[in-house]
């Protein structure tokens, strides 16, 4: 027994040793108590979720349409990516690797307070290639923003301090997701505990439940905010839609992206015929000691299916998922092949619930107050996105439908509907809901672009100016309002305000490719 506690202790350690290893921190109020299940989950995907880079061998990579070459380097301990085109070159130390590197990871550079992401990534398997979102660009720089958004799902402990949840305080640090991301504020669980205090996902059911799950394992094909509500509100133990409400396109021959996986276990027969016992957790127990998964997920299918026929499942056969549950690649990600979770016989229909028409409806509806502004929002960035004209038509007969005093009062149609108009030449109209936006959030440096460019449109160039201006010194990483601001300066003859305002932009990165090609021409 004594060499067996002894064993146990090792392990324990071995985890716990892995977990600062890899930059994370384990909660020392959940340790004292859970000392096996916060090292386990620490070791997990979700515990692993981001953090400093791991060694990774060197990589280099060319991208056609820009002629980009991008180099991954690592030299005592630090990580460095390169990009050189078109003679210029930029060099930027990577801050954080996102994602636990079981299918991949992509990389964040620091810029002063704010995070880009890096345009080359890897991806296990395969090895390095061009990172998320930069397939497709002609010119690549390390120029898309990480923000709060983006760091929900992938981060537990990340503080922004402005209205856009673009600028880092760095003081605070970022960690991997911690045990509070399914179970809730574990503080007056630390100081009294009960099962009264806490939140254990499993004695919850129906969609609390399983909203603990879909917070970050539904994207959907868009996810509205509610009115007056961040991200960061939702809680354990609450319904997602009360904070965030994903919604779906019903469209034949979609392809789903890689974070569907609550949605496809919907569809699935089994979730259906289950009453809903078969859940998340059922298959997926983040504190469990590593385990043949196959042989695990067969005990839960046999649970339900425990004779089969000879024909079809040979004896020796005891992998349910290659058949029923095989991968699947993404629209989204490249490299990235994903869990099918529809659970369906080989060479038997796919479930789904496509009819050929084009519908975005919520996974589930909000408060009836606030469900025509959602479905507004999200149709038109649905529509925006897949070019669907009668979609977008029908977001803006939305948006204009809803009340006066809501339109007036929600940040979020006013810009969106400042934007519709600005596309369907209404400048001035555009420029009169910018401005209450920027009224109704005075510190969004996104408001504040967005107001200078309706100004510029309708011909208001002083106030383009002051407004752009504006957007520049709440956020100097906003690299659209620099530009926008050099255009108005060269279409005002303004030469040398232009070159000093892409100088401005270059004192903040002076490694940009973009503004340094901008100001040799």
């Amino acid at each position: 027994m004594t060499v067996l506690l002894s064993s146990l202790r090792h392990l324990l350690l071995t985890l716990l040793g892995a977990v600062l290893a890899f930059g994370t921190y384990a909660e020392p109020a959940c340790k004292s108590c859970h000392p096996a299940e916060t090292a386990r989950f620490y070791m997990s995907p979700m515990g692993r979720s981001i953090g400093t880079p791991e060694a990774l061998p060197a990589g280099r990579i060319e991208h056609s349409l820009s002629g980009s070459v991008i180099t991954s380097e690592s030299y005592q301990g630090q990580m460095t990516h390169r990009i050189a085109e078109r003679g210029i070159t930029a060099e930027y130390p990577v801050a954080y690797q996102i994602g636990s590197g079981r299918r991949g990871r992509t990389f964040a550079v620091q810029i002063g307070s704010y995070l880009e992401e890096s345009p080359i990534s890897w991806y296990t398997g395969h090895g390095w290639d061009v990172s998320p979102g930069y397939r497709d660009l002609r010119l690549l720089d390390a120029d898309r923003s990480i923000n709060s958004s983006c760091l929900f799902c992938h981060a537990g402990r990340a503080k922004f301090t402005d209205d856009d949840g673009q600028r880092l305080d760095s003081a605070a640090g970022v960690t991997a997701i911690t045990c509070e991301r399914c179970h809730g504020k574990g503080d007056e669980h630390a100081r009294h505990p009960s099962r009264m205090n806490i939140v254990n996902p499993a004695r919850l059911t129906g969609a609390r439940r399983d909203s603990v799950c879909e917070q970050c394992h539904l994207e959907g094909d868009a996810r509205i905010t509610n009115l007056e509500k961040r991200q960061e509100d939702y809680r354990p133990g609450d319904l997602l839609e009360q904070t965030i409400v994903p919604y779906l396109l019903q469209r034949s021959g979609q392809e789903r992206p890689a974070v569907s996986q609550a949605e496809e276990l919907a569809q699935s027969r089994c979730a259906r015929a289950s009453g809903g016992r078969l859940w998340c957790g059922t298959c997926h127990n983040p504190h469990a000691a590593p385990a043949n998964r196959a042989l695990q997920v067969r005990d839960v299918c046999m649970s339900c299916h425990p004779t089969l026929s000879p024909q079809a499942h040979p004896v020796a056969q005891i992998d349910c998922i290659g058949c029923h549950m095989p991968a699947r690649t993404t629209s989204n990600i490249d490299h990235v092949s994903v869990t099918d979770h529809r659970i369906h016989i080989p060479g038997s229909p796919v479930p789904s619930q496509v009819n050929g028409t084009d519908v975005v409806y919520p996974w589930r509806p909000p408060d009836a107050r606030i469900q025509q502004r959602d479905l507004a929002l999200a149709e038109l960035e649905i529509a925006s996105r897949e070019n669907l004209p009668d979609l977008l038509k029908d977001s803006i007969r939305r948006l204009e439908a809803l009340p006066p005093d809501q339109q007036s009062n929600d940040p979020d149609v006013l810009s969106n509907l400042e934007l519709v108009y600005l596309k369907n030449s209404a400048p001035e109209k555009a420029f009169a809901l910018a401005k209450w936006a920027v009224d109704s959030a005075p510190r969004s440096a996104t408001f504040a672009l967005n107001l200078g460019i309706a100004a510029m449109r309708a011909g208001r160039l002083a106030e383009a100016e002051q407004q752009l201006l504006r957007a520049i010194d709440l956020n100097p990483s906003l690299m659209q309002a620099y530009a926008e601001l050099a255009l108005l300066y060269d279409k005002q003859g303004r030469v040398d305000a232009s070159k000093e305002i892409l100088q401005r932009f270059l004192k903040w990165n002076p490694q940009s490719i973009q503004f340094r090609m901008a100001l040799q021409h």
